[in-house]
């Protein structure tokens, strides 16, 4: 598909007589702060895969964003129903455990194993009835367990009984006669958290600001053109904040404790800095897995795989990973090693090499996978963990993956919920009512530029010789559904 674009018309001298003030991107974001930056937010979004977090929120309109009153907010969310939990202790006897169905204790995380219910062990073969609810214990929930194997030599492995492992939970079953009741597990919905930060960004100038401007074309929804004439560091400024809010909503971290304070302090006022929850760490603690130097087809299928199994009525889906141009390739060398070794690779031949005469082509590259049960995974390239500012200082400091020579960052990739829920979308971008997008000039000594176009009523005064144009916004992100959302990295 066409990507609208942004582009250079022509350069040229400043001079106020020839061009508009009420034109001026300055003085836009002054007098329509708010529409005018969601106007900009779309228009780069559409122009550069720089922006995709802010293109798929804030770019999108009205639908793509929240705005509340306080800093913080809460919504409720409804997860799976949990049939499995971890273990965190069992009693183990002496590599026999169970063995003549003699009776033992496993402990678990949560409460949500029920006596008389069945539980599978790791192995996904042993299955043991639960005789007894003990309650809550120093390791978490216990609970006194048999084997249900009529076998007398039969023990559980001490694999199965490594601390970490899931159990999970199958049918109960009890007397034909005289058995008692148990209870039942209802699933009510939680509550997620998060809360808003603040961005501040400055523009001083002192003396003679450059007086060279550039025209820019922008192509609307419907691809007509509008242009504006608009100061070039202007535009760098705008797009020096574009660049470090889009990295923010990646990798942004909360940073309230367990006891809602939060710690970090501003040194000048002593006031609390709040930090969101960025993408990265929401889909972190949603899903995440990593794998090593080469991808593989296994990994794809596990990774990817399980996750989307969890829900069974979403029929067939189709998943777009965004990522990095080194899991690209890790993607398309899994594909095709796995093909190599099914011998599927050397009827490819004519594919990889195309063309005609002396003119030849090589190189054809996987960018789908489906998956055994009907779900297709698609990769779409997201230039952030090629390009960003921690790409770029990876390879500074020599993180680099050894066979590709990319920054490490680039060897990952995220699935990102963008789907359309009751009516709303999934991820959508938390501003604050009030301190949504706020720009002011501070008036000094320096005369302020025609091409900033502001009025008096926008001034505010210092004594210095200067002048400040200042930008405050607030953001944050809310994600309603975040049960298939997963992250995939490369880890050395």
């Amino acid at each position: 598909m066409a990507m609208y674009k942004m582009r250079v018309v022509q350069h040229g001298k400043y001079d106020d007589r020839g061009y508009s003030n009420e034109e001026s991107i300055a003085n836009l974001q002054l007098t329509k702060p708010v529409e005018i930056n969601s106007f900009l937010t779309y228009n780069y979004g559409m122009d550069d895969d720089r922006f995709p977090l802010s293109f798929m929120t804030e770019g999108q309109g009205r639908g793509g964003v929240v705005d509340i009153d306080t800093n913080q907010w809460t919504w409720s969310v409804m997860g799976r129903m949990k049939f499995s939990d971890k273990l965190t202790y069992a009693a183990k006897v002496n590599s026999a455990t169970g063995i003549g169905g003699t009776e033992f204790e496993l402990h678990f995380a949560t409460h949500n194993f029920i006596e008389q219910y069945g539980l599978m062990a790791p192995d996904g073969q042993t299955q043991v009835r639960i005789q007894k609810d003990l309650g809550a214990t120093p390791y978490g929930y216990g609970y006194l367990v048999r084997l249900t194997t009529p076998d007398p030599t039969a023990i559980v492995s001490d694999e199965n009984l490594e601390v970490g492992k899931y159990w999970s939970l199958t049918a109960p079953t009890v007397s034909e006669s005289y058995s008692k009741g148990n209870r039942s597990n209802t699933m009510g919905p939680g509550k997620m958290t998060s809360q808003l930060e603040y961005q501040r960004y400055t523009k001083e100038i002192a003396g003679n600001l450059a007086n060279v401007v550039t025209k820019y074309e922008f192509k609307d929804k419907s691809g007509k053109s509008s242009k504006l004439w608009i100061n070039e560091e202007m535009r760098q400024f705008d797009l020096q904040q574009r660049i470090m809010n889009e990295e923010r909503l990646w990798l942004a971290e909360y940073n309230r404790n367990a006891q809602g304070e939060i710690l970090l302090k501003d040194r000048d006022n002593g006031k609390s800095i709040p930090h969101t929850a960025g993408m990265l760490e929401i889909c972190r603690e949603s899903n995440y897995d990593t794998y090593g130097e080469y991808l593989t087809i296994q990994k794809i299928k596990h990774s990817v795989g399980d996750v989307l199994d969890r829900d069974t009525d979403t029929g067939h889906m189709n998943i777009v990973l965004m990522a990095g141009k080194g899991f690209m390739e890790d993607f398309d060398e899994a594909i095709k090693t796995d093909a190599k070794e099914n011998g599927f690779l050397t009827p490819l031949g004519e594919k990889e090499i195309q063309g005609n005469g002396y003119g030849l082509e090589y190189g054809a590259y996987f960018r789908a996978y489906k998956t055994i049960d009907g779900h297709t995974v698609t990769i779409k390239h997201c230039s952030f963990f090629d390009k960003s500012t921690i790409a770029e200082t990876a390879k500074m400091n020599g993180m680099v993956h050894p066979r590709t020579h990319y920054p490490i960052t680039s060897h990952q990739a995220a699935f990102i919920d963008f789907s359309t829920y009751d009516g709303h979308q999934n991820v959508r971008l938390v501003r604050q009512k009030g301190q949504i997008y706020k720009a002011k000039v501070l008036k000094g000594l320096t005369d302020v530029p025609a091409s900033w176009g502001v009025p008096e009523s926008n001034f505010i005064a210092t004594e210095i010789d200067k002048s400040e144009f200042h930008i405050k916004s607030s953001l944050g992100l809310q994600v309603n559904n975040s049960t298939k959302m997963f992250l995939i990295k490369c880890v050395l």
